[in-house]
């Protein structure tokens, strides 16, 4: 596996701290979601506080986890074998050098299926499940359909279509993780340091002592599930489920009605649902989707976010993804459409360039593209930065970012590159090759 080592470059943690959202303020509305990764993972995690800047950021990942993980039902065996999901994500999350979602995953993992003999896996199973895990987070995506045919030789389509669902979520994850910077939990370090440290694994950033003191935020000591564990998951489903249910009154969760509805509420129909089988994951990446494509609920300009979509797509080298992007982008109405589309691909597919110097001509030439302002231009170019894994954020871009957007915007757009990595993982596991016509 790829070493968790960090690479230079800054985050856009230290910027964002002022604006998270205190702790006291999450228990109050969300007490249930947190309490159930408390048990889960054994901590409420530091990432809650940023993804609340933008509460539909918070909501897309409170949506996401349980739904794809089939969670807390997986937890009682209703789902695919633990430790070949487990170890997927591990794999996925190392891959992407996220130390963040490495430890949490681990901690998952262990939790659910007890200490592997390492992280390799220890049957014809567990490494096919390490090998999907790896080539879906690598950039460019490796995964090919023979690698899909080894899981199937082991696990039935739902179990493996779940492996596939929990490294997917590991894109969205992986991505908001490693782009924001999200300091590590010291109680998550020490519960896996003894089987990550091993492998290379270094978290980036340790938060020590400095949570308030509430008893759902003191961590909960490691070990394998206790039907303890498990009858205390009981205690918070029903006020989970409510807010779950609020979130997605309404939404279908099969095909073709989810795609219609995507076309009627985002102008897309998304056709990848087609080969989902999962009818909670159709239901809440269809909800996600409509959410985070929906103009009220959001600062960034929708066209905008549909272009940071596209350079997403094409530095990550995914033709089907930005084929459809880029078809999204022409049908919302950009002036000089063809001009901009063409500009915007050009600027994706050069060579990125941290230095300081160049941030200003880079900036200029952006929006010299029609259509394109000054805002816009640094959206487009911290997209970019945060696109590769692990994304690269100049100290100098770090720093305009900081000055000239604000938080809700940089979080909002941070969990919209994080959704395009989730789709473009779960793209390539279901067929990259699905087609446009849909449209």
């Amino acid at each position: 596996m790829t070493s968790n080592t960090p690479v230079s470059g800054s985050t856009l943690l230290a910027a964002l701290r002022p604006a998270a959202v205190d702790f006291a303020e999450l228990k109050r509305e969300f007490a249930p979601l947190l309490q159930l990764v408390r048990l889960l993972i054994g901590v409420v995690p530091n990432c809650d506080p940023y993804l609340a800047i933008w509460p539909i950021g918070f909501r897309s990942y409170n949506l996401l986890v349980p739904n794809l993980l089939n969670l807390p039902f997986s937890v009682w065996g209703l789902g695919p074998p633990a430790t070949p999901l487990g170890l997927g994500m591990i794999a996925a999350s190392k891959t992407a050098q996220c130390a963040y979602c490495t430890a949490h995953a681990c901690s998952f993992t262990l939790r659910r299926s007890g200490t592997p003999d390492h992280l390799n896996g220890d049957t014809p199973g567990e490494r096919a499940a390490v090998a999907a895990g790896e080539a879906l987070a690598h950039i460019p995506c490796r995964f090919r359909f023979e690698m899909r045919d080894e899981l199937l030789n082991h696990y039935s389509l739902d179990e493996a279509e779940g492996i596939a669902l929990g490294i997917s979520l590991m894109g969205f994850l992986n991505k908001f993780m490693d782009a924001v910077g999200v300091d590590l939990e010291e109680s998550t370090v020490d519960e896996v340091s003894s089987l990550l440290v091993p492998t290379g694994w270094t978290p980036r950033e340790i938060q020590a002592g400095d949570r308030p003191e509430d008893p759902l935020l003191k961590p909960m000591s490691g070990g394998q599930d206790t039907l303890g564990t498990k009858l205390a998951l009981l205690r918070y489903v029903p006020g989970a489920i409510r807010l779950e249910s609020g979130w997605t009154q309404g939404v279908p969760d099969s095909w073709p009605e989810v795609g219609s509805w995507l076309r009627e509420h985002t102008g897309h129909p998304f056709p990848l649902l087609a080969r989902l089988r999962s009818k909670r994951a159709i239901r809440a990446i269809a909800t996600v989707l409509r959410d985070n494509l929906t103009p009220a609920e959001g600062g960034l300009d929708l066209r905008v976010k549909v272009l940071a979509g596209l350079v997403y797509a094409l530095t990550v080298q995914n033709k089907a993804l930005a084929r459809e992007t880029r078809g999204m982008a022409a049908r919302m109405g950009h002036g000089r459409r063809k001009a901009l589309l063409d500009g915007v691909a050009r600027f994706a597919a050069e060579p990125f360039d941290p230095g300081e110097s160049t941030l200003d001509a880079t900036l200029a030439h952006l929006k010299a593209l029609p259509g394109l302002n000054a805002q816009t231009a640094l959206v487009l170019l911290l997209a970019k930065a945060i696109s590769p894994s692990p994304a690269f954020v100049p100290e100098p871009l770090v720093a305009r970012v900081a000055r000239d957007l604000a938080p809700e915007i940089q979080i909002e757009l941070v969990v919209w590159i994080s959704i395009q990595q989730m789709l473009h993982r779960l793209g390539h596991y279901l067929g990259s090759n699905i087609t446009t016509s849909a449209w």
